[in-house]
C-alpha cells in the first residue's frame, strides 16, 4: 500500500515540537514531503534541521507540486478557515491545530466545504489521547466508578510561555491567552459533558503585563446532569495538567503529564479503610509510572500528537472516521466563545 503523503503549514513552535516530530516518527504510514510558511526562510530552515526536502512561501504552489493526501495547518486560529477551505477545495484532507477557528461560523465554513469536498477533517485536540485520558474515558463507559457526577481540571502553564511575552500571537485572540490553552479544558470537559448548556467565568489579572488582560481564571461548565470546574492558571513557573472525574461510586484522579491514573474509592473516614485506600492509590501511582518508564525505555512511548496523527493518517488511508471530527471542533469553539463572551460582560 502506498504511503500517505502530507505537507504542514506554519512552522513555528507547535509544528517544530509536536507536529513534524509526529510524522516523521509515522514515517512508515506516512511521507512528510514538504513544509510551507509565509516566511520562507524560516521554512527552510524547519525543512533543513528535520530532512524534510521541500520547502515552499506560496500554499497554492505547494499543493499544485505536491498533491498530498494530508494538510496539517499549524498557523494562528484565525488564518485556519481561509487555509483550510482552500485546500480542502484542491482535494486535501485537513488536519487543524486547536482551537478548529474563531467563531462558529467560521466552523460552520470548514464543516460544509469538509462535505461538499468529500474530504476528511481533524482537529488537534490532542489531549483526549494522553494515556490515562483514554482509560479514564473508557472506565466511565463501562461504569467502574458508577454514574457520571461531575469534574474538576487544573491546568499551570507557565508565565514565560505566553504572559511574559508582549508579541505572543495568543494575546491577540478573543479573551486572550485563555484563547490557546482554554480549548483543552472545553474539549475535555465535552468528552463527559456534552452538550455544555451555560458556562460561569471569574478571572482576575495579577501580574503587571499590561499586554496579557487576565492570567487567572475560575470557569464552570454545565450540562444537564453534570458541572465542569475548571482553574486556569498562568501565573507560576510550573506545568500541571491534573483532573478528578467523580463518579457515583468512585472517583479518578488523572496527573496527564505525569502519565498516572487512580482510582480512588473512600465511601467511609474510618482509619483502617482510609489507610487501605492510600496504599491502594500508592500502588496504582507506583504501577503507572513503572508502566510508563518501561515504554519509555523500550521506545514504545507516544505521546498525544503522535497517537492523534498515527489515527487520522490511518482515517485517510483506511477510510475509516476522523479521530477528532469537525463537528466536535465546532462545538468546542461554541462552548469556548461562551465563555469569553461571560468575560466581555464582566468587564462591562
Amino acid at each position: 500500500m502506498a504511503k500517505v503523503k502530507a505537507a504542514i503549514i506554519g512552522t513555528g513552535l507547535i509544528a517544530g515540537k509536536k507536529h513534524i516530530p509526529a510524522f516523521l516518527k509515522h514515517k512508515s504510514k506516512v511521507d512528510l514531503a514538504a513544509v510551507c510558511d509565509l516566511n520562507q526562510e524560516a521554512a527552510q530552515k524547519v525543512a533543513a534541521k528535520f530532512g524534510i526536502a521541500r520547502y515552499y512561501g506560496d500554499v497554492g504552489e505547494m499543493i499544485e507540486r505536491e498533491k498530498p493526501d494530508i494538510v496539517d495547518i499549524c498557523t494562528p486560529p484565525q488564518t485556519h478557515v481561509k487555509l483550510a477551505v482552500e485546500v480542502m477545495k484542491m482535494g486535501c484532507n485537513v488536519f487543524i491545530e486547536k482551537p478548529m477557528a474563531l467563531t462558529v461560523e467560521e466552523c460552520d465554513q470548514i464543516v460544509e466545504a469538509k462535505e461538499k469536498y468529500g474530504v476528511k477533517v481533524c482537529v488537534g485536540h490532542s489531549d483526549l489521547f494522553y494515556y490515562p485520558f483514554m482509560e479514564a474515558r473508557e472506565m466511565v463507559a463501562r461504569g467502574a466508578i458508577g454514574e457520571f457526577r461531575g469534574m474538576r481540571i487544573f491546568l499551570s502553564t507557565p508565565t514565560n510561555y505566553m504572559t511574559s511575552q508582549k508579541d505572543h500571537w495568543a494575546h491577540k485572540l478573543p479573551g486572550g491567552v485563555i484563547g490557546e490553552s482554554g480549548p483543552h479544558v472545553v474539549y475535555m470537559t465535552l468528552a463527559f459533558i456534552n452538550p455544555v448548556k451555560r458556562v460561569s467565568v471569574d478571572a482576575i489579572k495579577v501580574l503587571d503585563y499590561p499586554w496579557s488582560r487576565y492570567d487567572d481564571y475560575r470557569i464552570n461548565m454545565i450540562g444537564d446532569n453534570a458541572i465542569s470546574s475548571v482553574t486556569l492558571s498562568y501565573t507560576t513557573d510550573q506545568w500541571a495538567a491534573r483532573l478528578d472525574i467523580m463518579g457515583s461510586k468512585g472517583i479518578l484522579a488523572l496527573d496527564l503529564e505525569g502519565m498516572y491514573l487512580v482510582n480512588n474509592r473512600r465511601p467511609t473516614l474510618k482509619p483502617v479503610p482510609v489507610a487501605l485506600s492510600l496504599l491502594s492509590e500508592s500502588g496504582q501511582i507506583v504501577q503507572n509510572l513503572l508502566s510508563k518508564s518501561m515504554k519509555v525505555a523500550t521506545g514504545r512511548y507516544d505521546n498525544t500528537h503522535d497517537i492523534l496523527v498515527e489515527r487520522f493518517v490511518d482515517a485517510v488511508a483506511n477510510g475509516k472516521e476522523s479521530p477528532v471530527s469537525a463537528e466536535e471542533g465546532r462545538e468546542a469553539v461554541r462552548v469556548l466563545n461562551m465563555i469569553v463572551e461571560k468575560l466581555e460582560e464582566s468587564d462591562k
